[in-house]
């Protein structure tokens, strides 16, 4: 899938043509023109065996790219087909790389560098009942697979989950954090270079004088009471700030916009990320208080719980020469009052 992704990139974005052939084309003759054993415990219990009905597919004219997208049961076949000739595979698609890679130099220019970003990756995930076995694979595939992720003369990115962090040492992962907006005190004091960062590129959303028209004229300062509010409420996230100002002009009958609108925009983003389990709010205390993961175990259940809080955005990765965590803004009350009510302040101590 990644040759023939990038195949397809040289065909209509690069306008790259190597030897008239594209990948799917070189991988569909492949298939075709070589003599695959499948072992025994690949054959299921049918008429036919999986290399014959790939072939039998392929020579009917399926469309290998198609397939591959959207037949799970084709994907599985070539699987079994291809289970013993990885290596084979690895060598016939570096092999692929490399002309695409010389073919763009010739018509560029030999200094041109090649940079292939994949995506999604990192939205890997697995169901109640398989959730173990998925986060084994991914692991298993980056520690005592990565050599064959690796490209040749292309500088390749994998976005990837970010539980890997936590459970695999040794692969050079860079981890994104959020803006951040405060600093890693008790008080949570005001972190003057992120908040104007967001600031900015709120302003530029807003286009020329949109901050004026929608929330007043900013103090001597710069800053603006109600779109202060909304970007300290967003956790440094632009995504959760943008929510945050739809929400708001959504509310807003006249201009500028109240401290009354600012708040009932919050109340309804808010909504988005309750409840919280007190199970979940007896963790995510803990990381508020000591600013760090405070993952129990690289156990499954575990990675997947602190995951599912940093794709919630209940829990923020944040970055100041090193590395900490803190609870999102929106909750930050929310999982006080459970603690207070429901746990009590000695539970963690």
């Amino acid at each position: 899938m990644l040759a023939g992704a990038f195949s397809d990139a040289l065909a209509e974005g690069l306008e790259v043509d190597i030897a008239g052939e594209s990948y799917w084309t070189r991988i569909t003759n492949y298939l075709l023109n070589t003599k695959v054993d499948v072992p025994e415990i690949a054959i299921k219990a049918q008429m036919d065996t999986p290399t014959n009905m790939l072939i039998g597919g392929l020579k009917a004219g399926i469309d290998l790219k198609l397939a591959l997208r959207t037949a799970p049961s084709f994907r599985q076949t070539l699987q079994h087909v291809l289970v013993n000739r990885i290596g084979e595979l690895k060598n016939q698609v570096d092999k692929f790389i490399e002309d695409g890679v010389k073919s763009i130099r010739e018509k560029y220019g030999k200094l041109t560098r090649v940079v292939f970003i994949i995506d999604s990756l990192e939205q890997l995930r697995g169901s109640f009942v398989n959730e173990k076995s998925v986060l084994y694979s991914i692991e298993r595939l980056f520690a005592d697979h990565y050599r064959m992720l690796r490209l040749p003369g292309v500088h390749a990115v994998y976005t990837v989950p970010p539980w890997l962090k936590f459970v695999l040492s040794g692969v050079d992962m860079t981890v994104l954090p959020s803006i951040r907006l405060w600093n890693n005190d008790p008080e949570r004091k005001r972190h003057a270079s992120g908040w104007n960062n967001l600031r900015a590129l709120t302003l530029r959303r807003l286009g020329p004088n949109g901050q004026d028209r929608l929330f007043g004229i900013p103090s001597v300062e710069g800053d603006c009471p109600a779109l202060a509010e909304l970007i300290g409420m967003s956790g440094g996230h632009f995504r959760d700030l943008l929510r945050l100002l739809r929400e708001t002009l959504l509310r807003t009958k006249s201009l500028p916009i109240t401290e009354q609108v600012v708040n009932a925009a919050v109340t309804a983003v808010r909504a988005q990320f309750l409840p919280v389990s007190i199970e979940d709010a007896r963790w995510l205390e803990r990381i508020g208080r000591l600013r760090m993961s405070v993952l129990p175990s690289v156990k499954a259940e575990e990675v997947v719980r602190l995951t599912r809080f940093l794709d919630t955005h209940f829990v923020l990765y944040l970055k100041n020469g090193e590395e900490w965590y803190d609870l999102h803004p929106l909750i930050r009350d929310e999982v006080a009052e459970i603690v207070k009510h429901h746990i009590g302040p000695l539970a963690f101590d």
